[in-house]
């Protein structure tokens, strides 16, 4: 029989969580012993522009599904003094933290008996910030993996309880690397949990001074800088998904038209099996971003170390297609510039 099969050893804990990357380890602590007693989620956000709910957090799809029956609370602020007393009046033993999207104070983590756990898409302390997962792939790591640590009130510094990790195709994006990495932190907090129970938990404090940073990302930083290389180019892709995307300003050569805004991506190197390029002299002479070879099927993009291609494209205002019925309707010649 588990530790938190017993009644005496169940954990009466509060989550604190909006985007999906908690909901592998909810559900969990809804099938386990343990009481999930509220679960709070940021307040949903009007867009001023349309008037509308600006998107629906999943935590919001759970609390109709397998959270129905949770108390739901949506401070603008937990931090403020009566979110505190809210807190403390739920009697609860633990708060489990994850992909909510606010540091919490002091005051909040010493309202329950034993703090809080917060589960983070990182092998910490590399990653501390809003985008670990983003930022890591973005960064060229090729083992991936998760830390569950205890809760300080400064940004993913608390001492670690557990980290997993896994190497992840290179085919993978942020998409699916950030599902498998949920998934695969799910036990991993449940098992702290039924160990802080049971008395048994141990933790390691982290090196502030191995420490980097994963900040939010920022819609400018899906242009290509085609000078970086083919792998880094690729990385970028993987890194961007499904938001900003990468794009870059595709100009004709031979023209004075405008240039056009081109979302690409997933890409190709030259060493790709099907549509391999032999790179020939002229075109390893010419500039980062500029095309080097067109087909009927594909064109192919000078980079820092040889050469990409997009298996897909969208221009601006169109929708997403494969790059083949992109060259139908778009003249792409050598020579092209995508800056």
């Amino acid at each position: 029989m588990k530790q938190n099969d017993t009644k005496v050893n169940a954990m009466k804990i509060i989550a604190m969580a909006n985007g999906g990357f908690a909901l592998p380890t909810l559900k969990l602590l809804r099938e386990s012993s343990h009481e999930l007693c509220a679960v709070f989620a940021m307040p949903l956000r009007a867009n001023p522009e349309k008037g509308k709910k600006a998107g629906i957090p999943p935590i919001r799809q759970a609390l109709q599904d397998f959270l129905a029956n949770v108390p739901c609370y949506e401070p603008e602020n937990v931090n403020a003094p009566d979110v505190v007393e809210l807190i403390r009046s739920l009697n609860a033993d633990l708060i489990f933290i994850c992909d909510y999207g606010r540091i919490l104070s002091s005051e909040v983590i010493c309202a329950t008996k034993y703090g809080g756990l917060n589960l983070h898409g990182s092998l910490l302390p590399k990653y501390r910030g809003a985008a670990p997962i983003n930022r890591a792939i973005q960064a060229g790591e090729r083992e991936l993996g998760v830390s569950v640590i205890f809760i300080e009130p400064k940004v993913d510094s608390g001492p670690i309880v557990a980290r997993d990790s896994y190497i992840p195709t290179l085919n993978d994006t942020a998409i699916e690397i950030e599902e498998h990495l949920a998934e695969l932190g799910a036990p991993l907090v449940l098992k702290a949990i039924d160990q802080i129970a049971n008395n048994t938990i141990q933790s390691l404090p982290q090196s502030d001074q191995a420490a980097t940073k994963a900040p939010k990302l920022k819609k400018e930083e899906g242009r290509i800088d085609w000078n970086l290389s083919s792998s880094a180019i690729i990385d970028l892709y993987r890194a961007f998904q499904p938001w900003p995307r990468v794009f870059a300003d595709w100009s004709r050569a031979e023209s004075s038209h405008s240039p056009v805004r081109l979302i690409l991506g997933p890409f190709c190197d030259v060493d790709a099996e099907d549509q391999r390029l032999e790179m020939t002299s002229e075109q390893q002479s010419m500039s980062p971003g500029q095309v080097i070879a067109v087909n009927s099927q594909t064109f192919w993009i000078r980079t820092g170390d040889g050469a990409v291609r997009s298996l897909a494209v969208q221009a601006a205002g169109k929708k997403n297609m494969e790059t083949s019925l992109f060259l139908r309707g778009f003249q792409i010649c050598v020579g092209d510039k995508l800056s």
